[in-house]
Parts: C-alpha cells; sequence; structure tokens
C-alpha cells in the first residue's frame, strides 16, 4: 500500500468517526482500520504521522461538508451484527410460551443502548428481569441462557452480555458483585426499553452506592490487572504482550474511577471503549489529581489496538503508580 492508498484509508475512517461520535481520535479511527484490514498494523505503526494528519483533516473538516458524505460512500452500515443480536433476543425471549409471561423487561443499555457504541469493541448489554412470583425460575433462566447459547456464534460472543435478575433482585444488587452493580442499574435506568415496562426507574439508587460499586469494579479490575502479571511471569510474555493485555484493565479502572467521581452523571458521560471523550478529559484534566495519567491512559488504549505509541516505554511502571494513586483515593480498603 503506497502513502496516498494509506491516506484515502485513513481519512475514510476518521470521517465515519467522526460522524458517529462527533470526534475523530487516534485510537477510535486505528481500531476501526486494523479491525477489518489485520494486515494493516505493522504499516500503520510505521506512519503515525500520516494517520495523525488525516485525523486532524478529518476533524477540521466543515459540517456542510460532512453532511454531504452518505453512510454509502463510506462503505455501509456495520452495525448489523449488533442489530441481529437485539432482534433475535428479544424475538426469541418474546415468543417462547414459557418465558413470555413470565419476563417483566427486556433491556438493552449502555453505549449501544445510545447507538454511540464502537463496531466491534462495544458491548451490546441486555439485562432481563423476571417477574417476582415466577414459579419456574430455574427452567427460565435454563430456558433463557439456552436460546442465547443458540444464538451466538464465536465471531459476535466477545461483544455480547447478558444479565438475568428477579424483580425481588433490584433492592440488594450488592449480592452480585462486579457483575452486576448499581452502576450498571444506572445504565439501565437510562436504557431502552425492548419489552415490558423499566422496572430500574423505580430504583432509589444513592451516591454512597455508586461510589461502593465503582470500588467493587476498581477492586475487579485491580485483580484482573494482578492476574495478568502473575501469569506474564509464569510464561514469560514479551512486553508487548503484557501491555496489551494489562491496558485492558487500565481502562477498566479508569471508567470505574470516572463513576465514582461524577456520580450520577456518570449516565451521561457516553464513554465507549476504546475511545476518550470529553468527560474523562474532564476526570483526567488539568486540574484533576489524576492529569499526569491521561497520556498512560492514551497508550493503554493503543496497546488494546495492539500498537505501541510512542514515549510508552514506562507505561507499566506508570499504571502501577496509577493503581496506587486511585486506590488511596478511592479509599479501598487493603483486602479489596
Amino acid at each position: 500500500m503506497d502513502e496516498s492508498e494509506l491516506r484515502a484509508l485513513i481519512q475514510n475512517y476518521a470521517i465515519q468517526v467522526r460522524l458517529e461520535q462527533g470526534e475523530a481520535t487516534l485510537t477510535s479511527v486505528l481500531k476501526l482500520a486494523i479491525t477489518d484490514n489485520p494486515d494493516l498494523k505493522n504499516i500503520v505503526r510505521s506512519s503515525m504521522a500520516i494517520v495523525k494528519e488525516e485525523i486532524e483533516k478529518a476533524n477540521k473538516l466543515d459540517e456542510d461538508d460532512l453532511s454531504e458524505i452518505s453512510e454509502e460512500e463510506l462503505g455501509g452500515d456495520e452495525s448489523t451484527e449488533y442489530e441481529m443480536l437485539e432482534n433475535q433476543v428479544v424475538s426469541r425471549l418474546t415468543t417462547n410460551d414459557m418465558l413470555k409471561d413470565n419476563i417483566k423487561a427486556i433491556i438493552i443499555y449502555g453505549s449501544y443502548a445510545k447507538r454511540l457504541h464502537v463496531v466491534g469493541e462495544s458491548d451490546i448489554n441486555f439485562v432481563v428481569v423476571l417477574r417476582s412470583d415466577i414459579l419456574n425460575e430455574e427452567e427460565a433462566i435454563e430456558s433463557i441462557n439456552s436460546i442465547a447459547e443458540e444464538i451466538i456464534t464465536p465471531e459476535v460472543a466477545h461483544i455480547f452480555d447478558l444479565m438475568i435478575l428477579k424483580e425481588d433482585d433490584l433492592p440488594q444488587l450488592e449480592k452480585f458483585g462486579s457483575v452486576f452493580t448499581h452502576i450498571h442499574a444506572l445504565y439501565a435506568k437510562d436504557g431502552e426499553v425492548k419489552y415490558g415496562e423499566n422496572v430500574f426507574t423505580k430504583l432509589e439508587i444513592t451516591e454512597e452506592q455508586l461510589k461502593e460499586s465503582a470500588r467493587v469494579l476498581i477492586a475487579d479490575a485491580i485483580a484482573s490487572f494482578d492476574e495478568i502479571i502473575s501469569a506474564a511471569k509464569e510464561e514469560d510474555l514479551p512486553d508487548g504482550e503484557l501491555e496489551y493485555l494489562i491496558g485492558g484493565s487500565v481502562i477498566d479502572i479508569a471508567f470505574a474511577l470516572s463513576c465514582y467521581e461524577v456520580g450520577f452523571n456518570s449516565v451521561q458521560m457516553d464513554l465507549v471503549k476504546p475511545d476518550i471523550h470529553e468527560e474523562i478529559r474532564e476526570i483526567f484534566g488539568e486540574k484533576s489529581p489524576f492529569s499526569k495519567f491521561y497520556t498512560m491512559l492514551e497508550q493503554a488504549h493503543a496497546f488494546k489496538l495492539g500498537i505501541k505509541l510512542p514515549d510508552s516505554n514506562n507505561f507499566f511502571d506508570v499504571s502501577i503508580e496509577f493503581i496506587k494513586e486511585v486506590v488511596e483515593y478511592t479509599q479501598l480498603k487493603e483486602d479489596e
């Protein structure tokens, strides 16, 4: 691929991201480009200046110019996998004779519910709420899981997330640990109802419950980080692969920290992995005690794409420092 072809390709993705998200960023553009063109990774690594130039050009386009660019010109709709999952899950669950009368609600929440997802990276999050008076709970759960297994192919398994609750579970979400916290419930409150009613709108959530949920998510991500480090020592992983693996944990910690910091407003953040939006820039901005870690966060997103940005050789050491400061700032207990 020559330079003009690379520029045209990157410009295409940069415009697409800007149309979808309002601003094209390095990590979001690279994610789309490398997902669609796996062989492009090595070329991109040696052409970062070109990539950044084309992204800057896309961000400088006038709104009138953008409005003339059709979806067809950008290669069509890439969200069909999400739509397929949404339609099949809802259809299969609501036409099942045993399930349809026992399901109180089916809700999708998160970035896909707001159509702010990053194709191939963002999850499509379902929460299915069973009625409190259900008589055959175990059978219903088994049926839902069975239907999900029939629908989910290896190609879409990594973006599919489904949680099953009962109405009675809502006042005691603490028992689910990091799997479904009050932060998840907050997003579900703002989710898209696909069947039934939004039972989460009546759920009272306190600021302290959100902070505790953030602590739970941070502790879980730190545990994952530690497990990766332990496995890396045993398997003698090369630095590049280690950074790729821990990058995901660092991003999860940063997201939970953002929820901890902004509380109820976190549902407005629209934080879409692997992009970094204005809201997280504020959490890690100049006036924040975490401002010095913003570059590390950008590097973490890049590592998740298999790309090493310049000056990222100290990523591991900085991430350790970041975790220590997050633990102190959020007052995590030592046993967590």
